[in-house]
């Protein structure tokens, strides 16, 4: 059941990256990160939406937070980096920008 309800929200989040649907996906990915906190795609779903709403402060402390529970997925470690890099970007710390960037993996 369990593991239903997590594939059930990563194909749901991933169909409304893919739509644009931001409106929806805000609220599901607050929803999938409540019922699965160590999840680190629900917290690039939610970092990927707040980027877009430009909420870029709040997206860099939920993305950053993503970090702590990532392990080998590499294309998706790299599409947290990009977020980062649009997020600090947005807030002018091209330190921290430039930091991320650097991570970003070529090849995945």
């Amino acid at each position: 059941e369990e593991t239903s309800t997590l594939n059930s929200f990563k194909t749901k989040i991933e169909h409304l990256i893919h739509t644009k649907n931001y409106l929806e996906l805000e609220t599901v990915s607050k929803e999938a990160l409540d019922n699965f906190p160590a999840q680190p795609f629900f917290y690039y779903a939610r970092g990927f939406v707040l980027n877009k709403k430009g909420n870029y402060t709040e997206a860099v402390g939920v993305l950053e937070e993503s970090l702590d529970y990532m392990l080998d997925d590499l294309p998706l470690k790299n599409k947290i980096y990009k977020e980062l890099v649009d997020a600090y970007t947005a807030l002018n710390n091209t330190i921290k920008a430039n930091s991320y960037q650097k991570k970003i993996n070529p090849g995945f």
